[in-house]
């Protein structure tokens, strides 16, 4: 999951408590319910751009799942400020699903080890001397020069 009940009451208050006793008393718990419902929901526009699970949550998705449980969670009558930002979800979501909006995902398969050779760069800044290359001196010795 990519957000806890804990996190739907530090961004919304206590309110989004009361809202669960809108539910039917066969409803164990609509908060899990919602925000299972609500990261099935990102999972299907992520899924297309991401492979899931995702390595770690950025906080932009936690937002963005409990913006989208939190409606979920309204039943049938969400007000227009907790639809639009149902709607605002929706949209970033599409957009990462595009390739026009990415989440802050930190990829550790790509992380610089302790254990990999420090010193020289494999390519050199423009305007600074590398003595390294392909080339090593007898070779560049042998070569024809342009005077």
């Amino acid at each position: 999951m990519y957000a806890t009940k804990a996190d739907l009451v530090a961004r919304f208050g206590e309110n989004v408590l009361n809202l669960a006793l809108m539910f039917p008393a066969d409803v164990s718990d609509p908060l899990e319910i919602s925000l299972q419902d609500a990261c099935e929901e990102v999972d299907g526009y992520l899924a297309v751009r991401y492979p899931l699970p995702l390595p770690n949550v950025p906080n932009n998705l936690k937002r963005l799942v409990c913006d989208i449980a939190r409606y979920k969670l309204h039943f049938e009558a969400a007000p227009e400020a907790v639809e639009l930002r149902y709607k605002m979800a929706i949209d970033f979501l599409k957009g990462v699903r595009d390739g026009k909006n990415s989440l802050a995902i930190l990829d550790t398969s790509n992380q610089i080890s302790d254990d990999q050779p420090k010193g020289r760069p494999s390519t050199a800044p423009i305007g600074t001397s590398y003595t390294g290359g392909v080339f090593g001196d007898a070779t560049l010795d042998m070569m024809p020069s342009m005077k």
